[in-house]
């Protein structure tokens, strides 16, 4: 069994439901439960009860990157659920800005979490610098190799280091979480900032052989040129993706024409929604 639902993402068309800009997917396997992402407040927990999940049953919590709207639910997570450990990477805790010239600090975008609640949390937190398995079915893995020549990090996210340098932001901490079902791979992306295709790519390396069943998460597209969703698209066939659920970040234009080009293999949903994806 392969089944989500959709708690946190930047729309809601359900009545009842809450939506923020960020993502939470609540994930069932067959041998447990994952929680990928948190959003940024604590709208998650509520859609949660609203869907009639329950976050105590979590067995593990996985955080795609070290952003506010991915990690700021984090603290309310450990308040409903005591034991899930928590799968980040060490660098996802570096002081992040988003910095529209390339000098001024705009705002701060990185973990939002206080040192104190960082401290209580040390002990739930594993560390990915490298794959990980976290039950029999799903994977988390950091990383992401760059390679394909239309993909570029943006230019206006910046990182200070552990030795106080600030620099162009490459997300070496971000990971994806891969599943492998019976009917090929299912790949959970939370802003794919390395790039989408990129993703894939190293999913498929992880998982040589395997069909590309499902996409689903942030894809980064929502202000870049149009050839670049153009070839997204064409990379998708190329792949031979079966499902693609484009959500949070990926921006309303790449998500039309995803629409536009895949059909049924693109599915527009939202806060609320489940999809069973194996039974």
């Amino acid at each position: 069994m392969i089944k989500f639902h959709i708690l946190c993402d930047n729309y809601s068309k359900r009545r009842g439901f809450l939506a923020e800009h960020g993502l939470s997917v609540w994930i069932e396997t067959d041998d447990g439960n994952i929680l990928f992402d948190t959003g940024q407040t604590d709208v998650f927990s509520w859609n949660a009860e609203t869907s009639g999940v329950d976050l105590s049953k979590v067995n593990a919590l996985v955080i795609s990157h070290g952003h506010y709207d991915h990690t700021g639910g984090v603290p309310y997570f450990c308040r409903l659920n005591t034991l899930a450990p928590i799968y980040m990477h060490p660098k996802a805790f570096n002081e992040r800005f988003y910095m529209s010239d390339g000098k001024t600090q705009n705002r701060s975008i990185g973990v939002p979490w206080s040192r104190d609640v960082w401290k209580k949390l040390s002990g739930r937190i594993n560390s990915t610098v490298k794959t990980k398995q976290i039950n029999s079915v799903a994977v988390v893995s950091p990383m992401i190799p760059r390679g394909v020549a239309f993909e570029d990090v943006p230019h206006y996210f910046f990182v200070r280091n552990e030795n106080d340098e600030i620099s162009r932001d490459l997300f070496i901490d971000e990971q994806i979480l891969v599943l492998k079902g019976n009917k090929g791979i299912y790949i959970f992306v939370g802003c794919s900032h390395v790039g989408v295709v990129n993703c894939l790519r190293y999913a498929q390396k992880l998982f040589p052989g395997e069909k590309i069943a499902g996409l689903i998460g942030g894809m980064h597209m929502e202000s870049v040129p149009d050839i670049r969703i153009e070839l997204t698209i064409q990379s998708f066939l190329n792949y031979r993706v079966e499902t693609i659920i484009p959500l949070h970040c990926t921006g309303m234009i790449a998500i039309c024409e995803m629409k536009r080009f895949l059909k049924e293999r693109c599915h527009i949903f939202s806060v609320g929604d489940e999809i069973v994806f194996e039974r």
